[in-house]
Order: C-alpha cells, then sequence, then structure tokens
C-alpha cells in the first residue's frame, strides 16, 4: 500500500497531463453517477449554491481563509440556513474543493512537511470529533454566526502580521521538539474544534502555525493549510455521515449542485495563489473578511447581552496570535 501511494505521489508530481487528466475523469464519473441528481435539485432557490461555492472555492483554493467563510455565511444569511446545516454542508462540500486543490498543490509543490500534516491531523481528528459529540447543540445558533466573523475578523489580523515578519523558512520537518510536538497537536485539536462548529478553521489556526511559529513563508504556509483543511473536512463528513448520521436531505440537494463547480473551482484558486502579487493576495483577503464583517453587522441581530461573551471570543483569538508570537521568538532566539 506504500508504495501505491509512493507511485501515485510520484506520477503526479512528475507527469504534466496526469492532474488533468484526473480532473476530467472526476467530473465524468460525477456526471455518470449524480448526473440526475444534479438536474433534479438544479431549481430555486437550491441552484444559487452554484454561484457562491463557484467564487467559494476559489476563496479556499488561493487563501488560507477556506471555502467555509464563503459558504457558511452565504447560507445562513441569504438562503436563511441553519447554522448547523450550513457548517455541516461547508464540510461536505470542502471535502470535495478543498481535496481537488489539494491534489493540484500536490502535484505542483515539492517537499511539503507531510509528517508535520499528519501530526496535525491526528490533533485535528480529536478536535473534530469532540465538537460534534459535546459542543454542537451546547452553543446557541447566533452565537456560531457573530463567532464566525469574530474569527475571520482576528484571523486577518493574523495574516496582517504575518506580512512583514521574516517568513523565510522552507523547511520539511518542522517538528524538531516536544513543544514543537505538543503545539502542533494543540493547534490540530482547536483547529478541528473550529472546523467542527463553523465548518472551517483548521486552515485558519494551521496558517497561523505555520507563518507565525515555524515562520514559513505566507504562500507555503497557505498552501499547507489547504491541505489540512481538506483532511479535517473528509474527517468531519466522514463522522457525520458514518457515527452522528447527521447528513440531512438539504445537505444532500445543495452538495449535488455544488460539487462539480468547485471541484474546478479551489484547483484556479490554488493556481492562482501561486502566481498573484502578495499585495493582491491581501486586497482580495480583505474585502472577503469586509464584506462577511459589515453583513453580519447588518443582517445578523446581535443580542446586546451577550456582548461579552462576544468580546471575550474575539480577545481569546488575538491571545493565541500572540502567544504563537512569543514563542516563536522564544524558539528562533
Amino acid at each position: 500500500m506504500k508504495q501505491i501511494s509512493l507511485y501515485l505521489l510520484q506520477v503526479l508530481q512528475t507527469r504534466r497531463y496526469a492532474v488533468p487528466g484526473i480532473y476530467v475523469l472526476l467530473s465524468i464519473g460525477y456526471f455518470v453517477i449524480y448526473g440526475a441528481d444534479f438536474l433534479r435539485n438544479l431549481e430555486a432557490p437550491t441552484w444559487f449554491i452554484a454561484p457562491i461555492m463557484a467564487f467559494g472555492s476559489f476563496v479556499a483554493g488561493a487563501t488560507f481563509l477556506g471555502g467555509g467563510s464563503v459558504a457558511f455565511p452565504a447560507l445562513t444569511k441569504l438562503l436563511a440556513v441553519e447554522p448547523v446545516t450550513a457548517k455541516t454542508f461547508s464540510l461536505a462540500i470542502q471535502s470535495v474543493g478543498m481535496t481537488s486543490a489539494s491534489l493540484y498543490i500536490i502535484s505542483r509543490v515539492r517537499d511539503l512537511p507531510y509528517a508535520f500534516i499528519a501530526l496535525y491531523l491526528c490533533g485535528a481528528t480529536f478536535g473534530i470529533g469532540a465538537a460534534l459529540a459535546f459542543l454542537e447543540n451546547a452553543i446557541p445558533a447566533i452565537d456560531l454566526r457573530i463567532s464566525f466573523t469574530l474569527f475571520l475578523l482576528c484571523f486577518l489580523i493574523i495574516y496582517l502580521f504575518t506580512l512583514h515578519s521574516a517568513n523565510v523558512s522552507r523547511r520539511t520537518h518542522l517538528e524538531n521538539t516536544w513543544r514543537d510536538i505538543s503545539f502542533t497537536l494543540g493547534c490540530g485539536a482547536l483547529g478541528g474544534t473550529i472546523s467542527g462548529l463553523l465548518g472551517s478553521g483548521a486552515d485558519l489556526v494551521g496558517f497561523s502555525l505555520l507563518a507565525l511559529y515555524f515562520r514559513i513563508e505566507i504562500k507555503r504556509a497557505t498552501q499547507i493549510s489547504v491541505i489540512l483543511m481538506a483532511a479535517t473536512a473528509l474527517i468531519g463528513t466522514a463522522f457525520q455521515g458514518w457515527v452522528f448520521n447527521r447528513i440531512d436531505t438539504q445537505v444532500i440537494s445543495l452538495w449535488y449542485v455544488a460539487a462539480p463547480v468547485v471541484l474546478f473551482g479551489a484547483p484556479i484558486g490554488a493556481i492562482f495563489c501561486r502566481r498573484i502579487a502578495p499585495r493582491i493576495l491581501l486586497i482580495f483577503i480583505c474585502i472577503v473578511v469586509g464584506v462577511e464583517f459589515f453583513t453580519t453587522l447588518y443582517l445578523v441581530p446581535i443580542d446586546h447581552s451577550r456582548i461579552i461573551y462576544y468580546g471575550f471570543a474575539a480577545l481569546a483569538s488575538i491571545c493565541l496570535m500572540l502567544l504563537f508570537r512569543h514563542q516563536a521568538h522564544k524558539k528562533h532566539g
């Protein structure tokens, strides 16, 4: 099995037409198996998810924000979908889109830190399982919506911090000490927990760990974070479908329409990430987060009695960022 995996990885990285051919085969296979379901669900308002996820999958491949940064707010605000359903759909559709983008990244980027990825995913598996089993029904839906916005806003601040830092490392073996290992496992658990509640987050936490603590170059950290979210989405979808049985008919209908769109949208975003100037990428990310923030202020009724809770959530995110920076200074001297 290991030899087969190594062979497939070598094929992806050395043969020019291997990846485009795989995408073509996957799209043909999708329409052969699900073509009738796709056409049956292509009606209002379900069809509207296709253009939403065309943009969302592009964001997923191009940035560390993930497709959930578009899917979750669009479903909850525009289509009035319950946050739990929106989260379930976000994980399910990212298991297609982010995996598709990861396929492109693996085929084009050399020397990825696979040991770090495996270690992070161990923590993420624990975190997302705990969130789905114990936390999902304990947090009010309105808090999930507002927490998602605060989460994106705080991690935009992290991106701005890393933009001017000396992130030049291209190491492939990151976990050199017990502190590195514990940080990676802990952040994986945190990212998995957030993903289990909001449908996205493993990529944001992973990006922050890579860029702030390990000081990995920004674009490379983004590429690795896409792979982290792809695997987390697959794990989360498997948990929801096979363990907790929480994938309802609405999620399936939306998935039928959006899946063929994100299959190609996410790799296009990954190509954009590789080729675009960092300044343009920053402007693009700021626009996405800005739209999310102002639509939340305008569309989501805020319970003023919960302001302290929201402030604590934002403060916790910023403290995590400062912890990364502090530990990085200790690590790198």
